[in-house]
């Protein structure tokens, strides 16, 4: 990280279970959005994938 003293890293790099779950929980909302604004757009799409993440959500 480019620290000399090695706290800095040791703070920095510490990663917490409620760390983890709290952005785990804010991407997915993130995601669950974004999918929601894609389909106000469009119900289908030609990328499969996408396609039927949305079939799943109509």
């Amino acid at each position: 990280m480019g620290h000399a003293d090695g706290t800095v890293q040791g703070r920095c790099s510490h990663v917490t279970s409620e760390m983890r779950r709290r952005l785990m929980h804010g991407l997915t909302e993130q995601w669950e959005s974004s999918l929601a604004a894609r389909r106000e757009m469009s119900t289908r799409s030609p990328v499969v994938v996408l396609d039927a993440l949305l079939q799943e959500r109509a």
